[in-house]
């Protein structure tokens, strides 16, 4: 047996109580990040709790061995060599052993969760498909072999799909998120080995195409749109989509970026030609998609800096005698360069950029606001009206009934005074759904009229059904009706069918005495042109409903 003899040692003594305070420092140092996790990350203190009490039951261990030799040392004892330290040197043993098997299982967690990371990084969470950081990734490799070998070929799809918002708006994220999976699914099974597939976000998905010549890619493409095509049947409900399709053909070295941004734009340029059509990138569509871009651009400033301006037409009835009925909201873009800028230039690409539906709600709320202060000035005059056109977009738009509901509110006008103007256009493809639009507006108090009729081409038998209170003459008819009796029965037979529909007949573009003295003999019953009124600021049409007002009196 070894016996220490020396226990005045100092090399010794100060070796023992160094390798205490170390150990001391290591319990603390545990302790605290255990209690820290405990406070901070319960998910995390759960997955590492057992680790931490071994490694600190191990440190106790020597901790007590330790104490044991500091004690025996302090108090002159003969310490026995191998019964104290022979468990000392086995507890550091397995302290070493645990140390490393947990240290290893550590890394295991660590390199699981960096997989993870990495897969959240590069994949879609939803679709599980690469997402546009990874299909950027396998853009630049296919350019890379390209470079390598220039008969490797490549192409890019842009899909974009239409009609997903309105599905998603009208059954709820989770059918919506069910659609998107079926859509990936039907891509991978439809490109297989050709390609990578990918979701951008939303309803947004890029295809690279490897290996394929462009008349292969041009037949894949239509293979996917096939695809797509078919119904989706989700818990014994039917849905179709529309899409819009945009083909890059990689015949010169760009970007992954601006390869994704040449497919796009032309899925925007088959977008403005109609519904599940294709259209393969030129260079003529970048100075277009770079207009509409600038377009886009300036039309969002103009509506956050208030460059949209309102004026206002008067209306008059002509039956008896001719009185002031109401106004038509009509707005103008007073550009900061440009001046004022048409609503015939920026109303088309508005239409073609999506974002007539924004300028549409600028201008109710506006219009609004401007008519009830005009409504308090006047005092009163509810025998006036106040028109606002909308597009036919925002008819198939969830948030409509909405908008037109909460702008009613907020201004406190009375619903009756306001009439939505629509064109012809926005019954033509679903009147059934438009006739239901029509009948929750006129719920709600409001007025409805048919814009522009005779250039949309709608069905009469439909016509009918529309739940509209007027119909507006289009302002071509009105300016070819003192060229010939056919004209004259144009219009006659126009308004005819206005009041047999129980609607007024609304006359626009009036601009001579011939025309208004026309429409009157044929029984029209309200006109609006430069003839009888210019569209003028507010100030000017609030003075016109005070005269209004002193002539016809205080109301009942």
């Amino acid at each position: 047996m070894h016996f220490l003899k020396d226990p005045h040692d100092s090399v010794f003594f100060g070796c023992i109580l160094l390798g205490l305070i170390v150990l001391i420092g290591g319990v603390s140092v545990y302790l605290r990040q255990f209690f820290k996790l405990r406070k901070n990350e319960i998910s995390l203190f759960r997955q590492t709790r057992r680790s931490f009490l071994i490694l600190l039951g191990l440190i106790t261990s020597f901790l007590a061995g330790y104490s044991v030799v500091l004690l025996g040392t302090a108090l002159h004892y003969e310490i026995d060599f191998n019964s104290v330290f022979s468990p000392i040197l086995l507890l550091g043993a397995l302290f070493v052993l645990a140390t490393a098997y947990l240290t290893n299982r550590m890394f295991e967690k660590l390199l699981r969760s960096r997989e993870s990371l990495k897969k959240q990084a590069y994949q879609d969470f939803m679709t599980k498909l690469p997402n546009r950081r990874m299909i950027t990734e396998e853009i630049r490799v296919a350019l890379e072999s390209r470079k390598k070998n220039p008969d490797f070929q490549y192409s890019v799809i842009f899909i974009d799909l239409l009609n997903f918002k309105r599905v998603n708006d009208s059954f709820g994220h989770n059918i919506g998120d069910r659609i998107l999976i079926q859509t990936s699914h039907r891509l991978l099974k439809t490109v297989e080995l050709s390609g990578a597939v990918s979701r951008l976000g939303g309803d947004d998905f890029v295809i690279l195409l490897r290996n394929l010549s462009p008349v292969e890619s041009v037949r894949m493409l239509k293979k996917i749109r096939s695809s797509l095509s078919s119904y989706y049947e989700i818990d014994g409900t039917q849905f179709t989509l529309d899409a819009s399709y945009g083909l890059y053909l990689a015949t010169h070295d760009v970007s992954p970026r601006e390869a994704i941004n040449r497919a796009n734009v032309a899925m925007r340029r088959s977008k403005q030609r109609g519904k599940n059509k294709f259209s393969v990138y030129t260079k003529s569509m970048s100075s277009s998609a770079y207009d509409a871009l600038k377009f886009e651009s300036d039309f969002k400033a103009a509506l956050l800096l208030g460059q949209f301006e309102l004026v206002f037409q008067p209306q008059f009835d002509i039956q008896g005698q001719t009185t002031l009925s109401g106004f038509e909201a009509l707005v103008r873009w007073v550009h900061p360069e440009r001046g004022i800028i048409s609503p015939a230039e920026f109303i088309p690409m508005a239409e073609e950029t999506g974002l007539i539906v924004s300028l549409d709600l600028h201008v109710l709320n506006k219009a609004c606001a401007i008519w009830s202060e005009c409504l308090k000035k006047s005092g009163g005059c509810r025998d006036l009206h106040i028109s606002v056109n909308l597009s036919a977009k925002h008819i198939t738009e969830p948030s409509l009934i909405k908008n037109v509901t909460d702008a009613i509110s907020k201004y406190g006008i009375p619903p009756e005074t306001l009439c939505l103007e629509l064109t012809e256009s926005a019954f033509v493809v679903d009147p059934a759904f438009a006739a239901s639009r029509l009948k929750a507006l006129n719920e709600l108090g409001v007025h409805c009229s048919i814009d522009d009729f005779g250039t949309g081409y709608s069905s009469l038998a439909y016509l009918s059904r529309f739940p509209t209170q007027s119909l507006k003459i289009d302002r071509s008819f009105i300016r070819d009706i003192d060229d010939g009796p056919e004209n004259i029965k144009l219009v006659e037979l126009i308004i005819d069918l206005a009041h047999v529909l129980g609607m007024k007949a609304v006359a626009e573009g009036v601009e001579t005495i011939r025309q208004l003295e026309n429409l009157k003999e044929l029984g029209c019953d309200t006109v609006q042109g430069f003839y009888l009124g210019r569209p003028m600021p507010s100030h000017e049409a609030g003075k016109l409903m005070k005269a209004h007002k002193s002539v016809s009196g205080p109301e009942e």
